[in-house]
């Protein structure tokens, strides 16, 4: 049976049109209240209006743009209160993932865990906020993977683009030493198939990038 093409090529570029937007959000080209105007965007990323409209709805269901119909879209302002509920259902549903593998890790997987967790280390001890939160949402996913949940793998990949633009405001705030104190022992707590321990160490994490975003309104 011939398959249709052109739903196919219109999700393709749509989904080219939300990576470049969220991007632009992400390193800062695109500033939070900034607005987005269907003729510039189709201009700057050679892709038609359709799209765009599709990815600027998937960007607004993310909390990363602002849009009241036949007014404006806009770059939806960073609020930290926000961002931090985004980084909390991240810690349950990765806690959550933890607490239920228990057993189903295989070898290959633990040793995707083992380079997970140092690429976590490496990217603080570099200072790398941008790879720091990058590492902690491959070491949250990979989790969330490996117990199978199809419903907490979409929940995860809704609120990530939220927990992302901590980035830029963690500059100088990652503690090395703190990383490694949490990714090592989370690492061996999984290997021996403790779900409540991993879980018990991610709480307590999360917990402390919420104190970190919180010294940002002080």
């Amino acid at each position: 049976m011939p398959m249709p093409t052109d739903h196919v090529a219109r999700v393709s570029l749509s989904d080219e049109a939300y990576t470049r937007i969220e991007a632009a959000i992400m390193n800062g080209t695109l500033e939070p209240g900034e607005r987005l105007r269907d003729p510039d965007l189709v201009q700057w990323l050679g892709i038609s209006r359709t799209p765009i409209r599709h990815a600027l709805d998937r960007l607004l269901d993310q909390g990363l743009v602002e849009m009241e119909r036949n007014r404006y879209t806009r770059v939806a302002g960073f609020d930290i209160a926000g961002v931090r509920q985004a980084i909390e259902v991240t810690g349950d549903l990765w806690a959550g993932a933890a607490l239920r593998n228990r057993e189903r890790w295989s070898e290959d997987e633990l040793r995707l865990l083992d380079d997970s967790c140092a690429a976590l280390v490496d990217a603080a001890q570099q200072n790398d906020t941008g790879l720091y939160v990058e590492a902690v949402e491959h070491l949250a996913t990979l989790y969330v993977r490996v117990e199978g949940n199809a419903v907490r793998l979409r929940t995860m990949a809704n609120v990530m683009p939220q927990v992302r633009r901590i980035a830029r405001k963690l500059s100088g705030r990652v503690d090395a030493d703190a990383v490694r104190a949490f990714a090592i022992p989370l690492a061996e707590a999984t290997r021996n198939g403790d779900g409540e321990a991993a879980a018990t160490r991610i709480g307590a994490y999360i917990a402390r990038i919420g104190d970190a975003l919180d010294a940002l309104q002080n």
